[in-house]
């Protein structure tokens, strides 16, 4: 069996596809060199007689046309990553059969969420920015802050981060609601999540997390409307895509209610974020887009598609599988 390995970004590759990942993967079949659109042409009599392809970030974008004129053989693509939106339409059309990672990274981003939310109901990222500072502010914010214990959680989103954020929370003592038309009340019982509205998430909740998928439509719904209805103390973490919040809206009430903080891992223009609004407020927190997988952890995406190969080789039901369907309220 030929396995064709697509990419774009050779550092990018590397830090999923190991050493030790590429070997694993080669007592499935023989492995290609990181095929993208520059070195198509060269690798093409490899790609006739591929069945299987896996790729990570940097994924090139194929037409149906390119599909099967180059890989006519092609039965499933192993994507080592999260979102397969930009690219995966055309296999998915052309009968191929995709599978993608995004559990995998979910669980760091799991994690992450979950520390800021701990963190973030005892008042820490003011109380700790004050304390060197204005020691008695310092003391007076944090015990302002509600705490783990009766904390009213909202999660914008139930999807593959918000389901296990939501699962990560039933450790505590606090009373989770969440926003998503997509989500059944059974399944919000099965969470242990009350459903509510994006408005009384905002105007009843301690803590705010957004999970919301990245869609088009969904450019900006975190507005000043939504801002104004913050209760005092309250914080907002974003670990979903900057494009979803109104940033000067959010700077402006950041401004006008300093005791109202932001976490943000995500923001609009990442690596200038020094026209950012944001970046100038006392009470915003950024860190530079670290909830997803980094370090050892992009290993972990490679090694539950190999394990999804394993289950499509066997002819066993797949976990990670995308279709047509799903496609439409993936992230």
């Amino acid at each position: 069996m030929k396995i064709a390995l697509f990419g774009t970004n050779r550092i990018q590759f590397s830090k999923v596809y190991t050493p030790a990942v590429l070997e694993k993967l080669s007592s499935y079949g023989e492995l290609s060199e990181m095929i993208n659109k520059k070195n198509i042409e060269k690798n093409a009599a490899f790609l006739k007689d591929c069945e299987i392809a896996f790729s990570t970030w940097g994924m090139p974008k194929f037409t149906k046309e390119e599909i099967s004129a180059y890989m006519p053989q092609l039965k499933a693509v192993f994507y080592s990553a999260g979102t397969v939106q930009y690219f995966a339409k055309p296999f998915l059309e052309s009968g191929i059969r995709v599978f993608s990672a995004f559990a995998a990274n979910a669980v760091p981003v799991t994690e992450y969420t979950f520390a800021q939310i701990t963190l973030a109901s005892k008042g820490f990222y003011q109380a700790s920015k004050n304390y060197r500072v204005f020691p008695i502010r310092s003391f007076i914010h944090a015990n302002s802050c509600k705490g783990n214990f009766g904390c009213k959680i909202g999660l914008a989103g139930l999807g593959a981060i918000g389901g296990t954020v939501a699962e990560k929370l039933k450790s505590l003592d606090a009373e989770v609601y969440a926003f998503d038309p997509f989500v059944s009340e059974e399944k919000a019982k099965e969470l242990g999540v009350k459903l509510v509205s994006l408005d009384t998430l905002f105007s009843e909740c301690d803590i705010i997390s957004n999970h919301l998928a990245n869609k088009r439509e969904l450019k900006n719904i975190f507005n000043y409307r939504l801002f104004r209805k913050m209760k005092k103390h309250s914080v907002f973490i974003n670990t979903g895509r900057g494009a979803q919040v109104a940033e000067y809206s959010l700077a402006l009430s950041l401004i006008l209610h300093p005791s109202r903080t932001f976490v943000g891992d995500v923001i609009k223009h990442e690596f200038f974020p020094y026209i950012n609004p944001l970046f100038w407020c006392h009470n915003a927190i950024l860190t530079p887009h670290i909830a997803g997988s980094t370090g050892n952890e992009p290993q972990r995406m490679a090694y539950y598609m190999t394990e999804e190969l394993e289950r499509f080789l066997g002819n066993e039901t797949p976990l990670y599988e995308v279709t047509l369907k799903s496609l439409e309220k993936m992230a």
